[in-house]
């Protein structure tokens, strides 16, 4: 289906994204490894947490994921993530990916999109914040 011009609004909110974050996907992105808060059960209790952390850029590469779907090899050829971790993901957690349209502008003559991007946990709470950039070449207006 080809994007249409009210797809970029700002404000227009993007499809979302949702994750239940296991503790083998953790594994695969992290590696296990002993004493790690990411993949040792009793290291993370150690260090004051519940259970194991996942990995921040996890998030990235979620908001990533979605920013693909929405605009394709727009992001992929030329998108951009800016992002800050300020709440820890722990291992069980469902995370959603959000996306909001901030500015559409035109760069190197090319309809170009950023995102206020962020991400949180089933209970609301922002984990990472931050914008995400790339072209809408589909961009039919």
């Amino acid at each position: 289906m080809p994007k249409t011009a009210e797809l970029f609004e700002p404000g227009t909110e993007l499809p979302p994204l949702k994750k239940i974050i296991s503790q083998r996907q953790i594994d695969c992105y992290s590696g296990v490894r002993p004493k790690s808060i990411h993949t040792d059960v009793e290291w993370a209790k150690q260090k004051g947490f519940p259970a194991p952390l996942a990995q921040a850029l996890m998030s990235t590469a979620y908001v990533s994921q979605m920013m693909v779907r929405w605009l394709g090899t727009g992001f992929v050829k030329g998108g951009k993530i800016s992002a800050s971790f300020i709440k820890p993901v722990i291992v069980g957690e469902t995370l959603t990916a959000r996306g909001v349209i901030k500015s559409t502008e035109t760069v190197g003559g090319r309809p170009h999109v950023t995102v206020e991007c962020w991400c949180e946990n089933q209970n609301g709470v922002k984990t990472m914040v931050g914008s995400a950039s790339g072209f809408a070449d589909n961009l039919r207006g």
